[in-house]
């Protein structure tokens, strides 16, 4: 008999569903039907549009109370998998378990992300705080979903940080290497498709975040002195993403917004650059995650650019140009190297494509997700016991 497994997300639109793609890909090629359940605010669409083949059950974003109950009937896995330590996804399915195997899967550190003080009136202040109370993946509520992962079955993580500090399995961030493969795509084409003729493409695909350091990369711009050298963001959400449009206000000749992309779409996109990077900087958030885009970059042989920061250097030392954090100098050196020896681009390009294929591949990860199963259900037949 086939074994189901739900994987409970915080949300269909927002945080979690990359990294859901990845997992229900990668349990596939094991022979496991994998579905992605969660909730949808109405009038909003699944973000990003999902890989084909993958099963989604929706329903309407409403109290937490009711949430738990549409849940109850749409989560009907063998294994329930929660995607982040968040109440709106750990939680629920820690109250519609039912004596079934959970795994958490984390791929930030939910807790480490700052959030800045918003002075105010009295009345404006006491407004946010009922606000935060009704809102499931408030930190406060991560923090109490943090001590309650003992109650899993098994934990996965996606980097050594977080492995490390929750006593996990590490999954890395996976990519359907058959599916990003450059033999299939023509760069220029793809740049001509986009509007990016003429250009040299820096990528940075992803929504735009201070501690992703995307700025750096548009500081080395000026250094570069490149005419026709372009930061290229791909990604983000229309709403929310302010960094990405204050930084094309700012740089209106410098950096092009190219907005959303689904999954399928994402291969041809990547193609078009000429690098593609990775400027974490030296933050708690950035040291406990791997930029789930890079694996894009590296299945696609493309040169990379990247920073000293967390897992990048385990994963890409020798295949990538690697930078201090934080330091625009350096990226718009690094940047000049790869335009300067188009071989050694090559090179590194390739090698970091055999790594995903290695490490990264969703064939890679579905045998380490074969033992995780094998585990947690011994557990939970051990518990019933």
């Amino acid at each position: 008999m086939t074994m189901r497994v739900s994987l409970l997300v915080p949300g269909l639109s927002r945080g979690g569903m990359t990294r859901a793609y990845v997992l229900a890909g990668a349990l596939g090629t094991i022979g496991v039907r994998a579905e992605i359940v969660g909730a949808l605010p109405a009038g909003d669409h699944v973000y990003p549009d999902p890989p084909g083949g993958i099963v989604i059950r929706s329903f309407p974003e409403r109290s937490f109370v009711e949430r738990v109950l549409d849940a109850r009937e749409l989560a009907t896995g063998d294994v329930l998998y929660a995607v982040k330590v968040r109440a709106s996804s750990l939680g629920v399915a820690l109250l519609i378990r039912r004596g079934r195997p959970l795994i958490v899967d984390t791929d930030d550190w939910e807790t480490a992300f700052p959030r800045p003080a918003r002075p105010g009136p009295w009345t404006r202040r006491a407004y946010r705080r009922w606000r935060r109370a009704r809102n499931p993946d408030h930190p406060r509520y991560s923090r109490w979903m943090e001590s309650l992962l003992p109650r899993a079955s098994a934990i996965t993580a996606n980097t050594r940080f977080l492995a490390d500090r929750y006593d996990a399995v590490r999954v890395p961030s996976g990519k359907d290497t058959a599916l990003f493969d450059p033999s299939r795509y023509d760069p220029d084409a793809a740049r001509r498709s986009l509007g990016l003729d003429g250009f040299r493409v820096i990528m940075f695909p992803g929504t735009a975040r201070e501690h992703k350091g995307v700025e750096d990369v548009a500081a080395a711009l000026d250094l570069l002195d490149r005419k026709d050298a372009r930061l290229v963001i791909v990604g983000g959400r229309e709403a929310g993403d302010r960094l990405a449009h204050e930084m094309a206000a700012r740089h209106p000749h410098r950096v092009i917004r190219l907005g959303q992309f689904g999954a399928n779409e994402m291969p041809r996109v990547i193609a078009a650059a000429h690098v593609v990077v990775a400027p974490q900087r030296d933050t708690a958030p950035a040291r406990a995650q791997f930029p789930m885009k890079l694996t894009d970059a590296m299945a696609m042989a493309k040169p990379i650019v990247a920073t000293r920061v967390g897992d990048i250097p385990a994963m890409l030392d020798g295949a990538a140009w690697l930078v201090a954090p934080s330091s625009p100098r350096e990226i718009a050196e690094a940047i000049a190297a790869v335009f300067a020896d188009p071989g050694e681009a090559r090179r590194r390009g390739d090698e970091a494509r055999r790594r995903c294929i290695e490490r990264a591949s969703l064939e890679s990860i579905g045998a380490i997700l074969g033992d995780v199963l094998d585990a947690a259900t011994a557990r939970g037949t051990a518990r019933r016991k």
